[in-house]
């Protein structure tokens, strides 16, 4: 009967251990989650579905891309973020492996007799039983790693998203570029043509062709180097997006465009971010984590007690009874270990705070460099572009007309082709201002705006 408890027993173990096994899976669904409240994005790569991945990949660059695709791609194939994202795995197999009770030893002593007597046998089965108080702590340390690491890499998603939506919108900007440079070469070639024009009247002089034509050709090398620019700044999204294919071939569908201004709660903005930036959580986990580290090294001040079974066989007679073998912690009492570890918390305390600071400064900046963004484009759109054409058109008419000379109109066309290239940076720093906002407030523009409205 007593062997058949062993047995059981035995069987026991050897089950409970078959049992672990380590899926991360509902781990990835909590990083999509995260990733899809911070971004507005529910598309994010996932282990072990590459293949529909890349299928839907496929489907986004098929009709050319928004902004929105743009991001959904760079969740699913950018490689850094398919790099770190196999870390959540990892930290789910550690989790694992803090639930698992340690082997068993299994000892055996055989003594043959030399003169006379029976051959000796002796022999345990030893369980280290420290374990059973320390192991509830040590999963709940894993555990807080383990959502430390999915917020960790749910963050790294979350700035992958705002890169992409970045690169995008500068991509746009550059596009916008290469449109207003071949368009102020079309206004300088209209003035080398009334500038030739009024040459033939005797209006003007062939100094005044030159300095036209002059600048014609300089207009001609920017349409030229703005080409180059918007090829380079889609090279530079088609590498945060993964893709190998020519930089030529991204088909970009959205147009750079002013944005509308809203005011909103500074307040507000910082209440968000406190609440749902995941890098401010993750360190908070760091901190949850390094506190619940001292109660578990202050229980491995008794690191060794260990039970079984032992027996002993002599001539025939079988003994069998329970043993025990405990570590007296005389010189080693944990101490220094136990001090390490309240270090540590305090150490992670200082982190937070820093955090703390950091990200309300951060909010504090994006939000500024919003409204200024905004602003100095309104300010371009409604009153100093209107006014740099207004003034071409009335300095062309005079010239035309033999009133004014050369040098008015050439001033006022260099003021107006200035002021369009000026515009399409001030349009570019409002469209990289909203990911900067979003990513300083962990929530996308149509969150914070929805909360003010």
């Amino acid at each position: 009967m007593n062997r058949l408890r062993l047995i059981a027993l035995g069987g026991l173990l050897l089950v409970l251990g078959g049992c672990a096994s380590v899926n991360p899976n509902p781990d990835y669904g909590r990083a999509l989650d995260e990733v899809s409240a911070a971004t507005g994005v529910d598309t994010l790569y996932h282990p072990g579905e590459e293949r529909r991945g890349r299928e839907q990949v496929t489907e986004f660059l098929e009709d050319g891309l928004t902004s929105h695709e743009a991001i959904q791609v760079a969740l699913l194939n950018n490689p850094g973020l398919q790099e770190l994202f196999f870390e959540i795995g990892v930290s789910r197999a550690d989790a694992v492996q803090a639930g698992l009770l340690s082997n068993p030893s299994l000892a055996a002593l055989v003594r043959f007799p030399i003169d006379a007597g029976s051959t000796l046998t002796e022999g345990g089965f030893i369980q280290n039983l420290a374990e059973l108080w320390q192991i509830p702590l040590r999963e709940q340390v894993a555990e807080s790693r383990v959502e430390r690491t999915v917020l960790e890499v749910a963050q790294y998603a979350v700035i992958v998203a705002a890169q992409a939506k970045s690169a995008y919108y500068s991509a746009l900007a550059t596009a916008s570029a290469l449109s207003v440079a071949e368009e102020n070469l079309a206004t300088a070639q209209n003035f080398l043509d009334l500038t030739l024009e009024r040459l033939a009247a005797g209006g003007a002089t062939q100094v005044d062709v030159n300095a036209a034509r002059s600048t014609f050709l300089e207009q001609r090398v920017l349409v030229r180097a703005a080409r180059s620019m918007a090829i380079e700044a889609k090279r530079s999204l088609a590498l945060v997006l993964g893709l190998a294919t020519p930089p030529e071939d991204l088909v970009l569908t959205e147009a750079l465009s002013e944005f509308a201004n809203k005011v909103l709660d500074m307040e507000r903005l910082l209440a968000i971010a406190s609440e749902h930036r995941l890098d401010l959580r993750s360190v908070q986990k760091d901190v949850d984590a390094a506190e619940m580290v001292i109660p578990l090294e202050r229980r491995r001040k008794w690191r060794s007690l260990s039970g079984g079974l032992a027996f002993e066989s002599e001539g025939g007679n079988l003994a069998l009874g329970p043993a025990i073998e405990l570590g007296l912690p005389i010189f080693d009492q944990n101490q220094a270990q136990i001090a390490k570890a309240e270090y540590r918390y305090a150490q992670a305390l200082r982190r937070l705070e820093g955090m703390i600071s950091e990200v309300s400064q951060q909010v504090r900046g994006a939000y500024e460099g919003y409204l200024v963004a905004q602003d100095m484009a309104h300010l371009y759109q409604s009153e100093l572009l209107p006014l740099r054409e207004a003034s071409l058109d009335l300095a062309r008419e005079s010239f035309a007309a033999g009133k004014t000379g050369f040098l008015s109109v050439l001033e006022a066309q260099n003021r107006l082709l200035q002021t369009r290239r000026e515009y399409v940076n001030r349009l570019e720093a409002v469209a990289l201002s909203i990911p900067a906002l979003e990513a300083a407030c962990g929530r996308p523009l149509g969150f914070l705006l929805d909360l003010n409205e």
